[in-house]
């Protein structure tokens, strides 16, 4: 998957449905490209794959029109200009990468790309920021702590970091703003095409809303959105072939899974409905994992179960949970890992005398976790 020309009027102005899929993961399109264009009559497209609360893929349809309004709004909010200068260091195949190519396009802005692979004390990328004198860059969580824990401070050229694809503490942003690096907290989704809330004064809990979204929330405070810069929605492959999912109600609004306060024009996130996490910022579902390894620990006559309790650097670190009484726990591990992406990998197998249940038999989640975060405590 190239990158080259994501800037340009050829990409942007093309009618072309550009499938960007992350490569590090195991993903099956077959057909996808021809099934909108031909039964949904969808062109001028990026579609992007995205993990749903089963752990099945569904795969977001996002049309350049609403990718380009994102940028606009973007643009708008932070005072971009084409004087600036962007370090494009993000994968393409996530929204908030491709986002940067669209601001670049719509504002007229230099681009360049950061040279090679990431590297976790961040030399290369304050050495690409010096030499390039780049004044605006994005990325994640997981970056920013790798900056914030080498102690490395931000070039003086350097005006904006947009900050989103996972949980935001603000002592890390505290920090990281201690060291020079100006960031920008946001909130957004691959839905949205972008960006829905951002602040450019380091706030993390209190984002203000961009231009041109309508948001509300229900009683529990699950949001919903609307706007021009929304998706036109989800194809989604089963067994008998490709079908189309518009994911909206009749009055345009997206159900998303994320619980959020809402008060005159800016968004706090509180949380996620479903059972999502995110590790590195990529969408990992813990119901997928304690499928696939039950199927494979009840193979072996053992019962297991998969939590995330948060890390520092990744956000979220996955934890195999086994009986003391049973042995093989590390064994297990790696049958299981051996059947996951990269990405999904468990990090570590921890021991408890038993797993907690409900009364009707279920794995009690939540006293699991309690159990696995003692035990990582001792």
């Amino acid at each position: 998957m190239e990158t080259a020309g994501l800037n340009s009027a050829e990409y942007w102005e093309s009618a072309d449905i550009d499938i960007r899929l992350n490569p590090k993961r195991s993903i099956d399109d077959a057909g996808l490209g021809d099934f909108l264009r031909e039964d949904c009559g969808i062109e001028a497209a990026v579609v992007m794959a995205t993990s749903g609360s089963s752990g099945r893929f569904k795969f977001a349809v996002l049309p350049k029109v609403a990718l380009l309004n994102s940028a606009g709004r973007v643009i708008e909010h932070c005072g971009l200009t084409r004087e600036d200068i962007w370090l494009a260091g993000l994968s393409g195949f996530h929204v908030g990468g491709l986002g940067i190519y669209a601001r670049a396009y719509m504002s007229g802005s230099r681009l360049v790309e950061f040279p090679g692979e990431w590297e976790r004390d961040g030399r290369r990328l304050v050495n690409a920021i010096e030499k390039t004198g780049a004044t605006l860059i994005s990325m994640t969580p997981t970056h920013l702590h790798d900056l914030v824990s080498h102690g490395m401070e931000a070039p003086s050229s350097l005006r904006g970091l947009l900050l989103g694809g996972g949980k935001m503490e603000p002592i890390l942003v505290d920090s990281a703003r201690q060291l020079g690096w100006p960031v920008w907290p946001s909130y957004g989704m691959t839905e949205a095409c972008s960006q829905i809330a951002t602040s450019t004064d380091g706030s993390v809990d209190y984002l203000p809303v961009l231009d041109g979204w309508e948001l509300k929330t229900d009683g529990e405070k699950r949001l919903a959105i609307r706007g021009e810069s929304l998706f036109a929605g989800y194809a989604i492959k089963e067994t008998g072939g490709w079908r189309f999912d518009e994911a909206r109600d009749g009055e345009g609004w997206f159900i998303t899974g994320d619980r959020c306060g809402l008060e005159k024009g800016v968004l706090q996130f509180l949380g996620r409905v479903d059972d999502l996490v995110k590790v590195s910022g990529e969408l990992v579902s813990i119901s997928r994992l304690n499928s696939l390894a039950g199927r494979i620990a009840h193979d072996h006559g053992m019962d297991v179960a998969v939590v995330a309790v948060p890390d520092e650097r990744r956000e979220n670190l996955l934890v195999l949970v086994v009986e003391a009484s049973r042995s093989g726990g590390h064994e297990m591990l790696s049958w299981i890992n051996a059947e996951l992406d990269p990405i999904e990998r468990i990090g570590l197998a921890v021991s408890v005398e038993k797993l907690p249940r409900t009364d009707i038999g279920k794995l009690d989640c939540d006293a699991i976790h309690s159990e696995v975060m003692a035990a990582l405590k001792d």
